[in-house]
């Protein structure tokens, strides 16, 4: 690593560090942490004798459980709780920045200034943590240590379902023996990641999958946004956010149900196709980015934190492959984080004042699909430099 990609990792962790002080201060004084709360609150109910999922909702798979019980076993004071869970955070965070430096300058400052861009957002959350474990799965694989991703990607789809998306990019460049190898060993680590709290809390662990299956479309996705557009809807607070039904409701979720998946497979087989002849490790990274921001953006439930699971990934293949419009492409992706930003600053227009919410809505989508076409784009193969 040089100098100056060892400087800049030092300012970032700063920078996020002190975003991650404003969000503890503001914990102490009640507010910017409702997240968390709700988190403290399914641990202490946990400390307290009840079980995830058979005697309060969990929406998350059983794996998840530990990140929230993990500050609880420390304290139950509220505002320590927010600090401990916010540098349980921090870790992953430094993780996915140091594992950039590795791959260059670019992708690291690419990553580190749109995360602060998200404010709040990444210490509030759980979320980082299965993307910082997809992340370093996407490096072992870059490495060659294909059984180390297979592992990885398995244990993050059990913390958070996503990142199991980019295991069929495991297959690029190997046997059909390999690739099944592969595959066996991620799906095993998932499933014991998920059937051991099947195990400890019954069937009910599995609500994680039918709680997703039943919710309509989330105001926030581009399902819900063309609802906004037909008329005669109707926002309902339901499964834990805001959602929105109407006439035609069940027919567009059915429709982006299908578009989600197969804008997923678009994305590992442009990978694919485009990386034949090159370095297939590189390749199979960029799938990988690929269709987890595919599978991010275009489900029937697209809250503002997933913009931030395909971004280490996506920073990663920027860097080891480029892209064909680099300050476009960036740009938008930029503008997209800043206006879901904005979105999450000025919720409360969901319930007071939908058209200025649809607006806004309505612009941060239409950033998304060109975003999307630019990353396909084929791009000046440097596989075998990265």
């Amino acid at each position: 690593m040089d100098r100056r990609t060892t400087t800049a990792l030092v300012l970032l962790a700063l920078s996020h560090a002190a975003v991650l002080g404003v969000v503890i201060i503001l914990a102490a004084s009640g507010g910017a942490a409702f997240q968390v709360e709700i988190f403290r609150d399914y641990a202490d109910r946990i400390a307290a004798g009840e079980l995830p999922y058979a005697d309060f909702p969990h929406e998350y798979p059983p794996l998840s459980l530990a990140i929230l019980i993990l500050p609880r076993l420390f304290t139950d004071d509220p505002t320590l709780y927010a600090a401990l869970f916010g540098v349980e955070i921090f870790i992953c965070d430094l993780a996915i920045m140091y594992v950039l430096s590795r791959i260059g300058l670019k992708p690291l400052v690419l990553y580190g200034v749109s995360m602060l861009l998200f404010w709040r957002v990444p210490f509030i959350r759980h979320d980082l943590i299965p993307v910082a474990i997809a992340t370093i799965g996407a490096f072992a694989l870059l490495r060659g240590r294909f059984m180390w991703a297979a592992i990885l990607w398995g244990a993050g789809g059990a913390l958070k379902l996503y990142p199991v998306v980019a295991v069929p990019a495991l297959a690029f460049g190997a046997t059909l023996w390999e690739t099944l190898k592969r595959w066996t060993l991620a799906g095993a680590v998932f499933a014991v990641g998920i059937l051991w709290g099947v195990f400890a809390f019954g069937t009910e662990a599995l609500m994680f999958l039918t709680y997703h299956s039943e919710r309509p479309a989330q105001v926030e996705s581009m399902a819900g946004n063309i609802q906004f557009f037909i008329g005669d809807f109707e926002v309902v607070n339901t499964f834990g956010s805001f959602n929105v039904v109407g006439p035609g409701s069940e027919a567009i979720v059915s429709f982006f149900g299908a578009f989600q998946i197969l804008m997923t497979l678009l994305g590992l087989g442009v990978a694919y196709f485009h990386g034949r002849g090159t370095n297939m490790r590189v390749a199979a990274v960029r799938g990988a980015a690929l269709a987890t921001f595919a599978f991010s953006v275009f489900g029937k439930v697209f809250a503002w934190h997933y913009l931030f699971w395909p971004l280490p990934l996506v920073a990663m293949a920027y860097g080891l492959v480029g892209l064909r419009f680099p300050k476009l492409t960036w740009g938008l992706y930029l503008a997209a984080i800043l206006s879901t930003t904005a979105m999450n600053e000025q919720y409360w227009a969901v319930s007071e004042n939908v058209p200025y919410f649809v607006a806004m809505l309505t612009v941060r989508n239409l950033i998304l699909l060109p975003l999307f076409v630019l990353l396909l784009l084929p791009t000046k193969d440097r596989g075998e430099e990265g």
